[in-house]
């Protein structure tokens, strides 16, 4: 059984691959694993604090899991932003992995910086709550 220390390195690995592959060329495949990365830094986050792995079927509620794994700690406030920042990266998903049409340059850019912020708060959060 994976640990949240694995999703972890998952989402260092997707986001190297998103930060590789990102050119006006490749924008939907980077988008693709920045969005992935995002998606496998909430799993380690999920799985850290409240012993569970939201899933593939909840993407839709991994704002919502991650801010119930997050209840009674000193992140907790700021749970639910992050959880709005994750939604609106995860609104992309289909589009950038299933549209068939690729993203434009502005939208690309925001996204991979909310993708790659997020990643860094998981981490932040992960060292200051769980440590190594």
């Amino acid at each position: 059984m994976a640990t949240w220390r694995d999703h972890l390195t998952e989402a260092h690995r997707f986001w190297e691959v998103a930060e590789a592959a990102y050119d006006p060329e490749h924008r939907n495949q980077a988008l693709s694993s920045a969005i992935l990365g995002a998606i496998a830094a909430n799993d380690a986050l999920c799985l850290a604090f409240g012993g569970t792995v939201p899933g593939a079927a909840s993407h839709a509620r991994a704002g919502n899991e991650m801010q119930l794994a997050l209840r009674g700690t000193r992140h907790e406030a700021e749970a639910a932003a992050r959880a709005r920042q994750l939604a609106e990266i995860l609104e992309h998903k289909t589009a950038v992995q299933y549209g068939g049409r690729p993203a434009r340059p502005e939208a690309a850019d925001r996204l991979m910086k909310q993708a790659g912020r997020y990643i860094e708060w998981v981490e932040a959060v992960l060292a200051d709550q769980v440590g190594d």
